[in-house]
């Protein structure tokens, strides 16, 4: 398993889309893992090493991206952790989570390798 420096987590609901990123990502040399929402996100960070990258989506069922990040932030351990958020929705929807990056769906790849290359 790698370490965690490498890692990039993507927590997104809907699996053709998680599955689409990861892809990208494998391809551009990264290890890429996927968590269907912030409850099985914050499962995999308690039990791994943390992750150089979190690609977060806002709307999601069990526990959506700002309850995610607002369970991130009452952990020291996770804090430093850098987000970038995915959103269909108004980019104003991500205020207060502290991301690196707010991006619009449908996704632009150059632009997303670009910020996850900056943290990773």
């Amino acid at each position: 398993m790698a370490d965690g420096n490498d890692v990039v987590l993507v927590v997104e609901d809907e699996e053709e889309a998680r599955d689409f990123l990861q892809e990208i990502l494998q391809l551009e040399g990264f290890e890429a893992r996927g968590c269907a929402n912030g409850a099985e996100a914050l499962d995999y960070l308690n039990r791994s090493a943390e992750p150089c990258l979190i690609i977060l989506d806002l709307r999601m069922p069990v526990m959506d991206g700002p309850q995610f990040r607002a369970a991130m932030l009452k952990n020291p351990r996770l804090t430093a952790i850098p987000i970038i958020v995915l959103t269909a929705a108004d980019p104003a929807a991500a205020a207060g989570l502290a991301a690196v990056r707010v991006l619009r769906k449908p996704i632009n790849v150059e632009a997303l390798v670009n910020v996850v290359r900056q943290h990773c």
